[in-house]
């Protein structure tokens, strides 16, 4: 960059200009007093300027800081602190910890709020900020069934002066449901995926927020089971929040520096390499040949996780038979797919396939109706209006109904019979369109070619 003094035309120096952001993954750009961008990157930036007003911009984690910088005829050097991150782990450089969460994490990681014997499962929900109501058994956690295993509200520990409520128990390793105790506040019944491993807990951190618990924006680690929590490594907390924002977003957020510990961290975390795997396929040009590495490694310790099966639809090895919905909705994606080429990827029948049916855009975690809603869910004195009621109808209808209505707006949107749009459209392709498993789209397409629509 040159520009020249306006009184005497002449060029003015450029100076060595360095920012130094808290941790890798900060994303930087450097403006200059016309607003014209200077420099633009993760991590440390190193640049030449020339004397004048800059506005330097960072962004991590969905938390964005701002300030503005002189700069002198020499040279330039900035530390950045980090930007004030909310995130649901009480991680210490973030804005939202609290050392009495902390404790509450180490304590009901190793302790068991429910039944005896080393928890498999911790669920730790908690404020992030002083001034929200706290509801301590908002959250519900159920098996695949939907039967409740967490002894309803005498199975939660609670602390309602500092703010927190947790969960924790020995449980059979498997597929189970975190849900809301009551309806949310758009009176949807979702089911939100978590997965115990053999060997390992599970922790999930929920936020509450002036709504309530928010579920879908949780963290979700593990621990080899006995061990609890850890914070001690605040970088790896950091790296995993920069690559679950950068998995909200659906952009690559983390930067390599950061990333390929996650990758490396199946004996201390491995979902830590789960999450760190998708991460790198956002990348435009993901290295396929390391994540079918990652893969292999992660393999021998979550045995049966459907996020490990998921990723493995992308390597060389055999294809998967998942019944569980995997946690991560990235995953969930990926099932899908597979299930598209090749049917039986996702079980038929199983709660793997129900979630994949009626999966609802939330964020990072599969999150699924459980069932349909049906409008004006309070009656007129507050009480709940019976399925039968006249002119009630579900918020969405059923999937099949859902594809045979896509094929249907096809054809006559170009004119063409529905047999015809059948013919040129291949069930692959409309699993592919519709985000559906082979299952119900293959019972609408012989729904529609039964009826001899079009």
């Amino acid at each position: 960059m040159s520009s020249s003094d306006p009184a005497s035309g002449t060029p003015r120096p450029e100076v060595p200009f360095v920012v130094i952001p808290d941790t890798p993954s900060v994303l930087v750009t450097v403006t200059d007093e016309a607003l014209h961008e200077v420099a633009h990157g993760m991590g440390t930036i190193e640049t030449t300027v020339t004397p004048g007003i800059y506005r330097i911009e960072q962004r991590f984690a969905g938390a964005v800081a701002t300030r503005f910088v002189e700069v002198g005829g020499e040279a330039f050097t900035e530390r950045l602190p980090l930007p004030r991150v909310p995130a649901p782990v009480p991680v210490r450089r973030t804005a939202t910890t609290h050392d009495e969460h902390r404790a509450a994490a180490l304590r009901w990681s190793r302790e068991s709020t429910h039944r005896t014997g080393a928890p498999s499962l911790m669920v730790l929900l908690r404020n992030l900020r002083r001034a929200s109501r706290l509801d301590p058994y908002a959250l519900q956690l159920t098996a695949e069934s939907g039967a409740a295993v967490d002894g309803g509200e005498v199975g939660w520990r609670v602390d309602e002066q500092q703010g927190w409520s947790a969960w924790s128990g020995p449980l059979a390793p498997g597929g189970y449901r975190l849900r809301l105790r009551k309806p949310s506040g758009e009176g949807l019944p979702l089911a939100q995926a978590l997965w115990v491993s053999e060997g390992w807990t599970t922790l999930v951190f929920v936020s509450n927020g002036p709504r309530g618990a928010q579920p879908q924006h949780a963290t979700v680690e593990m621990a080899p089971l006995g061990t609890g929590w850890s914070p001690v490594d605040e970088e790896l907390g950091l790296a995993r929040e920069a690559a679950l924002s950068g998995l909200r977003q659906g952009i690559d957020l983390i930067s390599d520096q950061q990333l390929f510990p996650m990758l490396d961290s199946q004996r201390v975390d491995p979902f830590l390499g789960v999450v760190g795997a998708h991460a790198m396929l956002l990348d435009h040009k993901p290295d396929l040949r390391r994540l079918d590495e990652v893969v292999r490694r992660l393999a021998p310790h979550l045995p049966g996780h459907p996020d490990v099966a998921a990723l493995c639809t992308l390597t060389d090895g055999p294809p998967a038979r998942v019944a569980s919905p995997p946690m991560l909705a990235a995953s969930c994606r990926l099932l899908i797919e597979a299930d598209a080429a090749d049917p039986g990827v996702i079980e038929d029948g199983s709660p793997a396939e129900d979630a994949a049916e009626r999966l609802v855009g939330r964020g990072v975690w599969t999150t699924w109706l459980e069932q349909e809603r049906w409008p004006g869910t309070l009656g007129s004195r507050g009480g709940p209006v019976p399925r039968g009621t006249a002119g009630a109808r579900p918020l969405a209808s059923d999937v099949v109904g859902r594809v045979q209505a896509y094929v249907q707006e096809i054809a006559d949107l170009e004119g063409r019979a529905v047999a015809d749009v059948l013919h040129d459209v291949p069930r692959d392709e409309l699993c592919r369109r519709t985000g559906l498993p082979h299952r119900p789209v293959e019972r609408a397409i012989e729904g529609l070619r039964g009826t001899g629509a079009g």
